[in-house]
């Protein structure tokens, strides 16, 4: 049977940044199989096939674009005199004027923009070491005070403003007064947990009563960068009413108005890890669930505040959510603000517009809305072929952002010539061992792995290490995701001692130089169960899979897709040991969280769909398997195209279902598709396609027809 028909390489889950080795040139990185998942820099992006990435899922990369001592991009130099005054006899000692610092213009914090919120917002490290380490990383050089100035003009800045700090207040205060009955309320800022001893001390500094509700004067409306949610009674958190797609604010007088606020911030991770935006209807993909405006599920009479507590109870219950939603309406917001100003002001091809399309591409990419994704990224790239010419750097990241694109549809050998011809204007223009340059060599060794051309993709596989080790060090997280991508190589061709080897080695790393619960190590975890599970070492890939599965709930989140992605690879390791109970549950759960939160025709949706329907004909359950095996084929045909790599995997596994069934005639009619298409765009030798064609003899030989066995040269 096609190996594709149990593991398919779209259908095979390890964590959306996990699978996908790409490195993503945007803010987001991919997603999980790494933290990263699909969207992202090295490694993993998010794919059913993560880490990221984004995206986003392999654990991105913070990619340079801009020489190594960019420090000096935009530099006025000093400024103000630096010489005394003479001297009067009767005055004060002349005072000498300090020397300002060079001034560094947004521009020049670009390339490393990534890295700095990686350090500072994920990893939490205080701005002094992040200091250190991109001076060691890159040579860039700033003040800390300029690192603060930067880092809250990006909206990313720890500290919490007065104005937010009384929104929080009032809601809490109003939460443990009026609503004793409801769950304690956690709250964050710009993404950031506020500790609730922080909350308390304000309140002591400013005498806020702890018995009476709080409401500042005058009455101001939640800031948008505060979020709440509400801890339920499993100590998990949920989304809470009380800030939530539109929150209401109440006027002295008492009259109600709605003012627009963004939703509770999807579970992103860094821009290293995962990458991925949305709204609207788009091209080909059905949009998932969006939340209704809260106005249309409210009564038309003004409610007390408490009144109105309880119908967002109610409203609460029924939004729902995209994965990454809140990210695509705040691109899309400053997208059409930063157009109109272009329109205007510069021109359509300004930097700030582009750089959001940027963004916005890889947010689309990370939800697996890869048409859509497709159609913001080609306006990227004309955009900056119009104000960076056709060889500029910033062309040439557009280039390779649309490389992985198409890449995620199929269309490899267009994908191939992007990354090459991106890897050879790298080459030239920055330097062979350049960390750009090194990341469309990785891309493009992706891009041979994905049209099964191992010894290729090998060879550049094992020259990416090897230069990663030499420029950037043995333990650089872009030297280890090479060498994550090389394992998956490995296995790619059956060669399971070699990626085992490894998969430990990368895993012992990172938990060494990140800790047993970073995302990348987690994605390290995943990976290597599925090492063992290829090999039939159930125990073992059972072991690990339920551990990375509890360490992500915790971790990530139950609902976030890494998570999910886990819990598939665990249901596949239930299923090969034939625990179909345990494996349909998992599978059931699976399939309507990513219904609910990526949407009916997002990749991993369907991803999900094929593993229940393999897990359906396993059983027997025929009708089961049929229905769900027509549906995911239907879909993929419409979203992904008829020749894409994955419909014709689900062509395979449908036809499957059919040869189980002694259906001959259907069951060969699809084969024989199949395998001609697979011929045509895989190769001849390709590993598919030899599956097609021992798939085709098994139906010509359950037959009898031992004339056409022979024709196929088996």
């Amino acid at each position: 049977m096609d190996p594709s028909t149990t593991t398919p390489a779209f259908f095979r889950e390890l964590n959306p940044i996990e699978q996908q080795a790409y490195e993503s040139h945007g803010v987001y990185p991919a997603l999980d199989g790494s933290a990263s998942q699909w969207q992202a820099l090295d490694g993993q992006l998010m794919t059913d096939q993560s880490h990221v990435l984004h995206p986003l899922n392999l654990p991105q990369e913070s990619l340079i674009h801009a020489p190594q001592n960019a420090g000096s991009f935009g530099d006025i130099g000093d400024i103000g005199d630096t010489q005394t005054m003479p001297a009067t006899p009767m005055g004060p000692p002349p005072k000498r004027r300090k020397k300002k610092v060079p001034t560094l213009r947004a521009k020049a914090w670009e390339p490393y923009k990534a890295r700095i919120l990686e350090l500072h917002v994920t990893q939490k490290l205080p701005l002094g070491k992040v200091k250190k380490k991109i001076e060691e990383e890159f040579g860039f050089t700033a003040k800390i005070r300029q690192y603060r100035t930067r880092i809250s003009q990006w909206g990313k800045d720890k500290n919490i403003k007065p104005v937010e700090m009384a929104a929080i207040v009032r809601k809490r205060q109003q939460r443990k007064i009026d609503d004793r009955d409801k769950g304690e309320l956690i709250f964050t800022v710009r993404g950031s947990t506020v500790e609730p001893h922080k909350i308390d001390r304000w309140m002591n500094r400013h005498e806020v009563p702890r018995d009476l509700l709080y409401a500042p004067s005058p009455a101001a409306s939640t800031p948008s960068a505060v979020c709440c949610r509400t801890i339920s009674e499993r100590g998990s958190l949920a989304p809470s009413p009380a800030y939530s797609a539109q929150s209401p604010n109440f006027s002295p007088e008492g009259i109600m108005s709605i003012a627009q606020s963004p939703a509770v911030f999807s579970p992103a991770l860094s821009v290293w890890s995962i990458a991925q935006p949305q709204s609207g209807t788009f091209v080909g993909q059905s949009p998932a669930p969006i939340y209704r405006p809260l106005p249309s599920l409210l009564s038309g009479s003004p409610p007390t505040p408490s009144a109105f507590q309880d119908q967002l109870d109610t409203a609460a219950g029924s939004l729902q959510y995209r994965y990454k939603q809140t990210d695509e309406e705040h691109l899309r917001e400053e997208l059409s603000r930063a157009e109109s100003r272009a329109e205007t002001m510069f021109g359509t091809s300004h930097s700030k517009t582009l750089d959001i399309l940027s963004e916005l591409g890889n947010v689309l990419m990370a939800q697996g809305r890869y048409k859509s994704a497709e159609e913001m990224v080609r306006r990227l790239v004309e955009g900056r072929r119009s104000a960076n010419g056709n060889d500029g750097i910033k062309t040439l990241d557009a280039l390779g952002l649309l490389g992985q694109v198409l890449s995620r549809q199929g269309f490899y050998a267009q994908a191939e010539k992007l990354h090459r011809r991106t890897f050879e204007s790298r080459k030239v223009m920055l330097g062979d061992e350049h960390p750009d340059t090194l990341s469309s060599m990785s891309n493009l060794a992706w891009t041979y792995r994905s049209q099964g051309r191992w010894k290729e993709a090998e060879e550049l596989g094992v020259q990416v290490i090897e230069m990663r080790k030499r420029v950037l060090g043995d333990e650089h997280p872009h030297t280890l995701s090479s060498m994550l991508n090389l394992a998956w190589t490995y296995s790619s061709q059956g060669r399971w001692k070699e990626a085992e080897e490894l998969g430990v080695q990368v895993l012992e790393m990172r938990k060494r130089i990140l800790g047993d619960e970073h995302p990348d190590t987690l994605s390290s975890m995943s990976n290597l169960a599925w090492t063992y599970r290829s090999q039939g070492r159930w125990k073992e890939a059972e072991e690990l899979g339920v551990q990375v599965l509890e360490m992500r709930k915790r971790i990530l989140g139950e609902e976030h897709p890494n998570t999910l992605a886990s819990m598939s690879n665990l249901a596949s390791t239930y299923s090969s040991q034939g625990r179909w109970k345990e494996a349909e549950k998992l599978g059931v759960q699976v399939l309507e969280m990513r219904k609910r939160i990526l949407g009916e025709e997002n990749p991993h949706t369907l991803a999900s769909m094929s593993n229940l329907a393999s897990t359906y004909r396993s059983q027997g359950r025929w009708k089961e398997a049929e229905e769900l095996g027509v549906q995911v084929l239907e879909m993929t045909k419409r979203i992904l195209g008829e020749e894409h790599p994955d419909t014709l995997t689900s062509m395979s596994n449908l036809a499957s279902t059919y040869s189980s069934q002694g259906r001959w005639k259907e069951a060969e009619e699809l084969e024989v598709q199949v395998l001609e298409m697979r011929k045509r765009i895989l190769g001849e030798e390709h590993p598919h396609t030899l599956s097609s064609m021992s798939n085709l003899a098994w139906t010509y030989r359950s037959q009898g027809r031992w004339k056409e066995v022979e024709e196929l040269n088996l």
